[in-house]
Protein backbone atom coordinates (compact mmCIF):
# COMPACT_ATOMS: atom_id res chain seq x y z
CA UNK A 1 0.00 0.00 0.00
CA UNK A 2 1.13 3.44 -0.96
CA UNK A 3 2.14 5.92 1.81
CA UNK A 4 0.00 7.55 3.74
CA UNK A 5 -0.34 11.10 4.61
CA UNK A 6 -1.15 11.40 8.53
CA UNK A 7 -5.03 10.97 9.09
CA UNK A 8 -6.84 14.02 10.39
CA UNK A 9 -7.50 13.33 14.45
CA UNK A 10 -11.09 13.63 15.18
CA UNK A 11 -11.54 13.57 19.37
CA UNK A 12 -14.31 11.90 20.50
CA UNK A 13 -15.50 11.39 24.28
CA UNK A 14 -14.13 8.83 26.77
CA UNK A 15 -14.90 7.34 30.09
CA UNK A 16 -11.28 7.05 30.47
CA UNK A 17 -10.07 9.69 32.61
CA UNK A 18 -6.69 11.13 31.51
CA UNK A 19 -6.47 9.28 28.02
CA UNK A 20 -6.01 11.37 25.35
CA UNK A 21 -8.34 9.45 22.73
CA UNK A 22 -9.23 10.10 19.22
CA UNK A 23 -11.76 8.10 17.22
CA UNK A 24 -10.35 4.27 16.90
CA UNK A 25 -10.02 5.01 13.05
CA UNK A 26 -8.02 7.43 13.13
CA UNK A 27 -5.41 6.37 15.70
CA UNK A 28 -4.85 3.25 13.99
CA UNK A 29 -4.50 5.03 10.63
CA UNK A 30 -1.42 6.85 12.49
CA UNK A 31 0.01 3.63 13.49
CA UNK A 32 -0.21 2.40 10.09
CA UNK A 33 1.11 5.66 8.54
CA UNK A 34 3.86 5.05 10.79
CA UNK A 35 4.62 1.61 10.20
CA UNK A 36 4.27 2.15 6.48
CA UNK A 37 7.05 4.99 6.79
CA UNK A 38 9.80 2.55 8.29
CA UNK A 39 8.39 -0.50 6.41
CA UNK A 40 6.75 0.31 2.96
CA UNK A 41 4.22 -1.76 1.78
CA UNK A 42 2.68 -3.49 4.81
CA UNK A 43 -0.30 -4.86 5.35
CA UNK A 44 -1.33 -3.96 8.64
CA UNK A 45 -3.90 -5.54 11.47
CA UNK A 46 -4.49 -3.21 14.58
CA UNK A 47 -6.66 -3.87 17.72
CA UNK A 48 -6.23 -1.80 20.75
CA UNK A 49 -8.87 -2.39 23.47
CA UNK A 50 -9.42 -1.06 27.22
CA UNK A 51 -10.41 -4.42 29.68
CA UNK A 52 -11.70 -1.75 32.16
CA UNK A 53 -14.69 -0.15 29.95
CA UNK A 54 -14.39 -2.37 26.71
CA UNK A 55 -13.42 0.99 24.51
CA UNK A 56 -11.79 0.41 21.24
CA UNK A 57 -8.88 2.96 21.08
CA UNK A 58 -7.35 1.97 17.73
CA UNK A 59 -8.78 -0.70 15.11
CA UNK A 60 -8.00 -1.35 11.40
CA UNK A 61 -9.13 -4.06 9.69
CA UNK A 62 -9.91 -6.47 13.02
CA UNK A 63 -11.13 -9.29 11.15
CA UNK A 64 -8.48 -9.66 8.48
CA UNK A 65 -6.24 -13.07 9.19
CA UNK A 66 -2.73 -12.32 9.75
CA UNK A 67 0.10 -15.33 10.18
CA UNK A 68 0.17 -16.09 14.12
CA UNK A 69 4.03 -16.67 13.83
CA UNK A 70 5.05 -17.39 17.54
CA UNK A 71 1.88 -15.42 18.72
CA UNK A 72 0.32 -18.90 18.41
CA UNK A 73 1.65 -20.56 21.31
CA UNK A 74 -0.60 -18.60 23.71
CA UNK A 75 -3.01 -20.90 22.00
CA UNK A 76 -0.44 -23.99 22.64
CA UNK A 77 -0.03 -22.82 25.80
CA UNK A 78 -3.40 -22.62 27.12
CA UNK A 79 -4.13 -26.02 25.82
CA UNK A 80 -1.22 -27.70 27.58
CA UNK A 81 -2.17 -26.34 30.54
CA UNK A 82 -5.69 -27.37 30.28
CA UNK A 83 -4.64 -31.11 29.58
CA UNK A 84 -2.05 -30.77 32.41
CA UNK A 85 -4.41 -28.87 34.55
CA UNK A 86 -1.20 -27.00 37.22
CA UNK A 87 -3.57 -27.26 39.98
CA UNK A 88 -4.40 -30.88 39.94
CA UNK A 89 -2.04 -33.05 42.41
CA UNK A 90 -1.21 -35.10 39.74
CA UNK A 91 0.19 -31.73 37.51
CA UNK A 92 3.03 -32.78 35.74
CA UNK A 93 6.09 -29.84 36.75
CA UNK A 94 7.16 -30.31 33.50
CA UNK A 95 4.83 -29.94 31.61
CA UNK A 96 4.36 -26.24 33.52
CA UNK A 97 7.94 -25.57 32.95
CA UNK A 98 7.96 -26.33 29.45
CA UNK A 99 5.18 -23.80 28.72
CA UNK A 100 6.75 -21.24 30.92
CA UNK A 101 9.81 -21.30 29.21
CA UNK A 102 8.22 -21.79 25.49
CA UNK A 103 6.39 -18.12 26.43
CA UNK A 104 9.55 -16.59 28.01
CA UNK A 105 12.03 -17.54 25.31
CA UNK A 106 9.91 -18.09 22.78
CA UNK A 107 11.47 -21.70 22.18
CA UNK A 108 10.28 -22.97 18.69
CA UNK A 109 11.62 -26.23 20.21
CA UNK A 110 9.51 -26.49 22.97
CA UNK A 111 6.45 -25.58 20.97
CA UNK A 112 7.45 -27.98 18.28
CA UNK A 113 7.43 -30.39 21.88
CA UNK A 114 4.04 -29.67 22.76
CA UNK A 115 2.06 -29.27 19.55
CA UNK A 116 3.10 -32.94 18.37
CA UNK A 117 2.19 -34.30 21.88
CA UNK A 118 -1.67 -32.62 22.33
CA UNK A 119 -2.88 -32.99 18.63
CA UNK A 120 -1.13 -30.30 16.03
CA UNK A 121 -3.97 -28.81 14.91
CA UNK A 122 -6.22 -30.03 17.35
CA UNK A 123 -4.59 -28.04 19.63
CA UNK A 124 -5.67 -24.22 16.98
CA UNK A 125 -9.36 -25.97 16.77
CA UNK A 126 -10.08 -26.91 20.06
CA UNK A 127 -9.09 -23.25 21.39
CA UNK A 128 -10.81 -22.00 18.71
CA UNK A 129 -14.37 -23.45 19.66
CA UNK A 130 -13.54 -22.85 23.62
CA UNK A 131 -12.46 -19.44 23.21
CA UNK A 132 -14.54 -17.95 20.58
CA UNK A 133 -12.30 -17.61 17.75
CA UNK A 134 -14.40 -17.56 14.30
CA UNK A 135 -11.51 -16.04 12.74
CA UNK A 136 -8.32 -18.37 13.49
CA UNK A 137 -8.02 -21.69 11.56
CA UNK A 138 -4.50 -24.23 11.77
CA UNK A 139 -2.67 -24.13 9.26
CA UNK A 140 -2.50 -26.15 5.84
CA UNK A 141 0.79 -27.99 6.70
CA UNK A 142 -0.20 -29.82 9.71
CA UNK A 143 4.05 -29.55 11.08
CA UNK A 144 3.57 -25.12 10.97
CA UNK A 145 2.22 -23.98 13.69
CA UNK A 146 2.95 -20.20 12.76
CA UNK A 147 1.85 -20.51 9.57
CA UNK A 148 -1.65 -20.83 11.80
CA UNK A 149 -4.09 -17.48 11.02
CA UNK A 150 -5.92 -15.41 13.19
CA UNK A 151 -7.37 -12.19 13.16
CA UNK A 152 -6.54 -8.85 15.25
CA UNK A 153 -10.13 -9.22 17.03
CA UNK A 154 -9.43 -12.67 18.23
CA UNK A 155 -6.10 -12.04 19.56
CA UNK A 156 -7.93 -9.65 21.75
CA UNK A 157 -10.66 -12.43 22.74
CA UNK A 158 -7.51 -14.96 23.08
CA UNK A 159 -5.99 -11.86 26.27
CA UNK A 160 -9.49 -11.72 27.65
CA UNK A 161 -9.82 -15.37 28.00
CA UNK A 162 -6.20 -15.00 29.48
CA UNK A 163 -6.73 -12.77 31.97
CA UNK A 164 -10.19 -13.02 33.17
CA UNK A 165 -11.45 -16.48 31.96
CA UNK A 166 -8.67 -19.03 32.54
CA UNK A 167 -8.47 -21.06 35.69
CA UNK A 168 -6.37 -18.99 38.34
CA UNK A 169 -3.27 -21.63 38.49
CA UNK A 170 -2.95 -21.55 34.57
CA UNK A 171 -3.68 -17.63 34.13
CA UNK A 172 -0.76 -17.30 36.75
CA UNK A 173 1.38 -19.66 34.47
CA UNK A 174 1.33 -18.06 31.76
CA UNK A 175 0.71 -14.26 32.80
CA UNK A 176 3.56 -14.71 35.04
CA UNK A 177 6.41 -16.02 31.95
CA UNK A 178 4.43 -12.89 29.43
CA UNK A 179 5.26 -10.34 31.76
CA UNK A 180 9.02 -12.01 32.02
CA UNK A 181 9.80 -12.47 28.02
CA UNK A 182 12.97 -12.41 27.78
CA UNK A 183 15.14 -9.66 25.55
CA UNK A 184 16.67 -12.36 23.52
CA UNK A 185 14.60 -15.30 22.13
CA UNK A 186 15.86 -18.87 22.32
CA UNK A 187 17.08 -18.33 18.32
CA UNK A 188 18.76 -15.16 18.99
CA UNK A 189 15.84 -13.10 17.96
CA UNK A 190 15.44 -9.56 19.76
CA UNK A 191 12.09 -9.75 21.43
CA UNK A 192 11.46 -6.24 22.54
CA UNK A 193 10.58 -4.21 19.13
CA UNK A 194 7.13 -3.25 18.78
CA UNK A 195 5.61 -2.66 22.64
CA UNK A 196 8.11 -3.46 25.02
CA UNK A 197 10.65 -0.73 22.85
CA UNK A 198 7.85 1.78 21.86
CA UNK A 199 6.29 1.95 25.80
CA UNK A 200 9.64 1.96 28.28
CA UNK A 201 8.78 2.15 31.70
CA UNK A 202 5.20 0.78 31.74
CA UNK A 203 4.32 -2.91 32.55
CA UNK A 204 3.70 -5.06 30.01
CA UNK A 205 3.06 -9.08 29.17
CA UNK A 206 3.91 -9.49 25.78
CA UNK A 207 3.61 -12.51 23.10
CA UNK A 208 5.54 -11.00 19.84
CA UNK A 209 5.94 -13.33 16.58
CA UNK A 210 8.33 -13.31 13.94
CA UNK A 211 8.38 -15.61 10.76
CA UNK A 212 10.16 -15.49 7.36
CA UNK A 213 8.28 -16.81 4.26
CA UNK A 214 9.56 -16.34 0.62
CA UNK A 215 6.73 -13.74 -0.11
CA UNK A 216 6.64 -12.44 3.07
CA UNK A 217 7.94 -11.62 6.34
CA UNK A 218 5.59 -11.53 9.29
CA UNK A 219 5.77 -9.72 12.67
CA UNK A 220 3.40 -9.39 15.15
CA UNK A 221 3.30 -6.98 18.92
CA UNK A 222 0.49 -7.96 20.90
CA UNK A 223 0.22 -8.38 24.65
CA UNK A 224 -1.27 -6.07 27.63
CA UNK A 225 -0.11 -2.43 28.64
CA UNK A 226 -0.77 -0.61 31.81
CA UNK A 227 -1.44 2.76 31.07
CA UNK A 228 1.27 4.39 33.01
CA UNK A 229 4.36 3.33 35.28
CA UNK A 230 3.32 1.71 38.70
CA UNK A 231 -0.37 0.86 37.29
CA UNK A 232 -2.11 -2.32 36.51
CA UNK A 233 -2.22 -3.99 33.00
CA UNK A 234 -5.29 -2.47 31.38
CA UNK A 235 -5.52 -2.27 27.63
CA UNK A 236 -4.52 -5.35 25.26
CA UNK A 237 -2.45 -4.14 22.23
CA UNK A 238 -2.65 -6.28 19.04
CA UNK A 239 -0.69 -5.00 16.08
CA UNK A 240 -0.45 -7.97 13.14
CA UNK A 241 1.61 -7.05 9.88
CA UNK A 242 2.56 -9.07 6.97
CA UNK A 243 5.38 -6.79 5.72
CA UNK A 244 8.05 -7.48 2.17
CA UNK A 245 10.42 -9.92 2.25
CA UNK A 246 12.71 -7.73 1.40
CA UNK A 247 12.54 -5.85 4.55
CA UNK A 248 14.90 -6.96 7.33
CA UNK A 249 13.92 -8.03 10.95
CA UNK A 250 15.68 -4.80 12.16
CA UNK A 251 13.74 -2.78 9.81
CA UNK A 252 10.61 -4.57 10.50
CA UNK A 253 11.10 -4.67 13.87
CA UNK A 254 11.30 -0.97 14.20
CA UNK A 255 8.43 -0.07 12.08
CA UNK A 256 6.00 -1.84 14.67
CA UNK A 257 7.89 -0.02 17.47
CA UNK A 258 6.78 3.01 15.60
CA UNK A 259 3.56 2.40 15.17
CA UNK A 260 2.91 0.98 18.58
CA UNK A 261 4.54 4.39 19.85
CA UNK A 262 2.01 6.28 18.81
CA UNK A 263 -0.19 5.16 21.94
CA UNK A 264 2.34 7.43 23.58
CA UNK A 265 0.25 10.31 23.05
CA UNK A 266 -3.67 8.10 23.03
CA UNK A 267 -2.49 7.17 26.71
CA UNK A 268 -0.79 10.46 28.08
CA UNK A 269 2.65 9.11 28.56
CA UNK A 270 4.07 12.10 26.81
CA UNK A 271 2.29 14.54 29.18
Amino acid sequence: MPTMAPPTVVPVTTSSPGLLIDSATAVAGQMQSAIDLAAPGSQVGIEVVDTSTGAELASLDPDQQFYTASVVKLLIALDAMERHDPASPQADPEVTQQVRDMLTASDDGIADELWVADGGVDIVTRMAQQIGLPGTVPPDDPGQWGETRTTPRDVVAIYRYIDSTAPEAERQVIMDALEHVNEISADGTDQFFGIPAALPGVAWAVKPGWMALNSSTTLNSTGLIAARPGEPLRYIVVVLTSQPADIGWNAGGAALTSGVSVLRTVLGLDR
